[in-house]
């Protein structure tokens, strides 16, 4: 609705430019790959959010002293993950150098 209302928005020298008549087209187009793009991703970064905090709850209410070591352990789990994505990162680097 927003996209719309700033095409209508616009000056005259746009519609000079742009086909009128190819307007809802071009809405549609750019609409549905925008929900293309955000829809799912939106979607599962919730359901990914709440996961995490349901389960931090739960954990620490049925098992709180293993929760407890976890969360103790965590930064060093976060950590040796980052170190290997930036291995990994360098490795596909060289490789990509390798090629070009």
């Amino acid at each position: 609705m927003v996209y719309f209302a700033k095409t209508l928005e616009m000056d005259a020298a746009f519609y000079d430019e742009n086909n009128p008549n190819e307007m809802s087209a071009k809405i549609s187009k750019e609409i549905s790959a925008i929900q293309r793009g955000l829809g799912e991703k939106v979607g599962n970064t919730i359901m990914s959010v709440c996961m995490c905090i349901f389960g931090f709850l739960l954990a620490f209410i049925y098992g709180w002293k293993l929760s407890l070591f976890l969360l103790g352990v965590m930064p060093v789990l976060m950590l040796s993950g980052i170190g290997m994505a930036m291995s990994l990162e360098s490795g596909v680097t060289q490789m990509m150098r390798a090629y070009a």
